[in-house]
């Protein structure tokens, strides 16, 4: 096994490198407020059971990271840096134990390069400094994952069997049903070492039991409260309607569009894997050629985590995190052979710390809703009422109720002028077409506020070096901020 050492040095650089400019890098796109209000809603109402964004019930996810986001909050307040603060501890553990259970495969020198290589991906290098529910996810996928593996080499060993539904049910927890894709690994290890595979029906009944147990100590009190229309929304809509059309434009529509987007992880896999996907070619050469037992159980979880995902039509590069701790690990085989192997971890890093304190800071006053909670939060107390016109990200209302109490309104131009005349203090945010349609009292305080809004893209060209290049970019916005105190 590797030396224990090198596993503390392994979690605390993981952790450092996925903390390091968290406390200037403002919440990113609509996933990272959702959650970070969700959870601070659910801390300062005390309901454990249901989440609620904005007042309203958020049934997107289960409650798992909204837990550990109240906990991060107990100790560092409501701020970015402990929104971002579980996934940090859950990237963290993943790369050591994706380095663990690596050295018990192919030794303790492959094992660490394979810790490395998880923790130093780029889509883990994004993933693991970002308040959703992806990393408790990987985590638990990756102790059932390596809890199989131990049972497949002793079935009688109680504590993997224990461990594997136990962490079956928390990856539910986390993410929902994909945390269940592991039970599928044994009898595709089978297949692909063509020896016959032995289905247990009573620990297969103990398992679903646990996971029943884990899941409806939850949920059935969850379900109950809200007439079932947690399960209604949280697997109808955002398991089965992702699966059959593309979400928030994520994926091609129609038939066309499915079907172009089918390679679309495997080409989105050398940006995600960057750097260590240099070596994929290689990898799968030599998995073609030859493959060990072992590594046909690794190659197991990619196969079918790709599989699923490819299938389902709503895609984002993020969905198929759960497969690269075992990715890693087979990568890692070809990785620790090259002598560029050292070079290029150290560029990586030396990328990663520019982009995290450098990069991070630069672009911090390009994001507005940060920006507009900035210059109004002096001028506002916590009973003003804040609303906004045609823009509604959730970033606004994380940023403005670190000191409002009162729930964000979404108006249209027409409503303004009534809101902002009702008595007390209040707060809206306009762009500019909206403003000249408002009668401004001259003794409302208003500034306005330029910059981009990163949870909305567009293609736009822009000259690049004497050429006009179409590249995807955040919309352009400038906004206006109105505060009646």
């Amino acid at each position: 096994m590797i030396k224990p050492l090198y596993l503390v040095l392994l979690f605390f650089g993981a952790a450092v490198l996925y903390s390091m400019g968290n406390w200037s890098l403002p919440l990113i796109d609509r996933d990272e407020p959702r959650f970070a209000e969700a959870s601070r809603e659910m801390r300062q109402s005390g309901d454990f059971l249901l989440p609620t964004l904005n007042h309203e019930y958020r049934f997107d996810k289960p409650p798992l990271i909204y837990w550990c986001q109240v906990l991060a909050y107990d100790f560092l307040g409501e701020n970015d840096f402990a929104a971002r603060l579980p996934s940090v501890i859950f990237g963290a553990l993943t790369a050591v134990t994706t380095a663990m259970y690596s050295s018990r495969i192919f030794g303790p020198r492959i094992g660490l390069w394979s810790g490395i290589l998880f923790a130093t991906s780029l889509q883990v290098f994004i993933h693991a400094r970002a308040a959703v529910a992806d990393m408790p996810l990987v985590f638990f996928f990756l102790i059932a994952t390596w809890a199989e593996w131990e049972r497949l080499r002793d079935p009688e060993a109680e504590f993997w069997r224990w461990t594997f539904y136990f962490s079956l049910g928390l990856g539910f927890l986390a993410k929902g049903p994909v945390a269940l894709l592991p039970v599928f690994f044994a009898p595709a290890q089978a297949l692909l070492n063509h020896s016959p595979y032995r289905f247990r029906l009573r620990s297969a009944l103990h398992g679903v039991l646990v996971v029943l147990i884990v899941v409806g100590l939850w949920g059935v009190p969850a379900l109950i409260a809200t007439h079932g229309e947690y399960l209604q929304t949280g697997i109808g809509k955002h398991v089965l309607q992702r699966s059959f059309q593309p979400m928030e434009s994520h994926g091609g529509p129609g038939v066309g569009g499915y079907v172009l987007f089918l390679p679309y992880y495997l080409a989105v896999s050398f940006f995600s894997f960057f750097p260590w996907c240099l070596f994929l070619p290689g990898c799968a050469k030599r998995l073609w050629a030859q493959r060990e037992p072992d590594e046909n159980y690794l190659l197991g979880p990619v196969l079918i985590v790709l599989l699923v995902f490819t299938l389902i039509q709503t895609k984002l590069p993020h969905y198929v995190l759960p497969a690269y701790p075992m990715l890693a690990m087979l990568v890692a085989r070809q990785a620790e052979r090259s002598r560029w192997a050292r070079l290029i971890l150290a560029a990586t890093l030396i990328a990663y710390l520019l982009i995290a304190l450098v990069g991070f800071r630069v672009i911090e006053p390009d994001f507005l809703s940060k920006r507009i909670a900035q210059m109004a939060l002096p001028f506002i107390t916590s009973e003003t009422r804040t609303a906004s016109v045609n823009y509604d990200e959730q970033s606004l209302i994380w940023y403005l109720r670190e000191k409002t109490r009162r729930f964000h309104l979404r108006l249209d131009s027409a409503q303004v002028t009534d809101f902002l005349n009702q008595p007390g203090p209040a707060l809206c945010v306009l762009n500019e077409q909206s403003v000249g349609q408002i009668h401004l009292d001259p003794g409302w305080r208003t500034f306005k506020v330029s910059g981009h809004n990163f949870a909305r893209w567009k293609l736009r060209s822009v000259p690049l070096l004497g050429v006009q290049v179409i590249l995807p970019l955040p919309e352009s916005l400038n906004l206006v901020t109105i505060i009646k105190r």
